[in-house]
């Protein structure tokens, strides 16, 4: 029930964001996002991802620049192997250890366009919570950490059309930042995302 309310919530940004102040056209990016964890994130998970998606919806507001919502989803996972850990002062348990992070951004953005026509590149920002879920498994047995996360996304990227139809290429460089929270670390990895835009 909890994944289905964050999902709508981020339907619900992007749908905005694009009626709201889309009047003059706009852009639909669909991205697969490859995630490089930094900072706090790298000492939990030290892997890169493969396994993420983000929606993105950007509404004109002037020739060059555009306000919108975007939604995502990345997850990380680590096999560390059979490991022998301290339980108190006196025990010890055995056990398959392994590690998981899901992380779901849903931010309002903001972009600006340098040169719209062929090639569209652009720099912008996502301002707005994180959503993330950390597992760390022993065994059977496992600590879990949950919380929203205050966030931010600056990026720089290119649009590149691919002709009048209104489909194009979208690749752009995405720092991730969670702030901590009161029981939970902060969060950061460096996203490379490539997808399909919509151009409107």
């Amino acid at each position: 029930m909890k994944k289905n309310k964050i999902l709508l919530t981020g339907i619900f940004v992007m749908l905005f964001g694009v009626s709201s102040f889309g009047q003059g056209g706009g852009i639909w990016n669909f991205d697969w996002n490859i995630g490089i964890p930094i900072g706090d994130t790298r000492d939990f998970i030290d892997q890169p991802s493969f396994r993420g998606f983000s929606i993105e919806g950007r509404g004109f507001v002037t020739d060059n620049m555009t306000v919108g919502g975007m939604a995502g989803w990345q997850t990380y996972y680590k096999s560390v192997g059979w490991v022998t850990e301290d339980i108190g002062e006196t025990g010890k348990i055995y056990g398959f250890k392994r590690r998981y992070l899901n992380m779901v951004p849903i931010l309002v953005t903001w972009d600006y366009y340098f040169l719209p026509g062929n090639v569209m590149p652009y720099i912008g920002l996502g301002v707005g919570t994180y959503y993330i879920e950390s597992r760390d498994f022993l065994g059977i047995y496992y600590i879990q950490g949950e919380a929203w996360h205050f966030g931010l996304a600056p990026e720089v990227g290119v649009t590149i059309p691919f002709g009048s139809g209104g489909a194009g290429l979208n690749v752009n460089f995405k720092y991730n930042w969670a702030a901590k929270t009161q029981s939970n670390p902060s969060y950061s990895w460096l996203g490379m995302n490539i997808g399909l835009s919509y151009i409107f």
